[in-house]
């Protein structure tokens, strides 16, 4: 008996213990998940990427051809991502940066406050949402105008005048109630 109890403590010591399992977050469960995961991910970051350095070629654009005004912060987007492809080294980007804050710098003030090409893509995109809202909400009213309004039945206010003629009567009686148990 001693031999059974001792060899089922065995048994038990060696098997191993339950696996803890993780929930599909974790990178082990499958390696295509994790590759499907980062390549889903790099693609967000490239197209968030290439949107902002598409408006930022928009704004030096339209301010070299002198349609709109110059955003030294577009130029600095450009830079850093001619630097992180390797198209201009770091030092370079530093002096074109520099010298163009500093004729920037140097030119009138009104000059200087000239929208650049995304603001005025921006307001008119707002200005064309504000238009949109406004005759959305103009043909919501015309709708609503159109619409009959429901008229309360001759039925229907018969019974609320009942009740309210039976009120006073069942306020009497228990006036009367209450005098006869004093």
């Amino acid at each position: 008996m001693a031999e059974k109890a001792q060899a089922t403590a065995v048994k038990s010591s060696t098997t191993a213990a339950p696996t803890i399992k993780r929930g599909p977050g974790h990178r082990a469960v499958d390696a295509r998940d994790a590759i499907a995961e980062l390549t889903e991910r790099a693609q967000e970051i490239s197209q968030e990427a290439g949107s902002k350095v598409a408006i930022a070629m928009k704004d030096v654009i339209s301010a070299a051809a002198g349609i709109a005004g110059f955003a030294v912060e577009s130029a600095r987007d450009l830079v850093q991502f001619m630097v992180r492809r390797g198209q201009m080294t770091e030092e370079e980007g530093v002096k074109l940066l520099r010298e163009a804050e500093s004729s920037h710098s140097k030119r009138p003030a009104a000059e200087r406050k000239k929208p650049t090409a995304s603001e005025i893509a921006n307001k008119a995109r707002l200005a064309q949402r504000a238009k949109a809202a406004a005759e959305r909400e103009k043909m919501m009213a015309q709708h609503m105008a159109r619409m009959p309004v429901p008229q309360a039945s001759a039925k229907k206010a018969a019974p609320a005048k009942a009740k309210s003629a039976a009120r006073p009567k069942a306020k009497a009686k228990a006036a009367k109630k209450g005098s006869k148990r004093r």
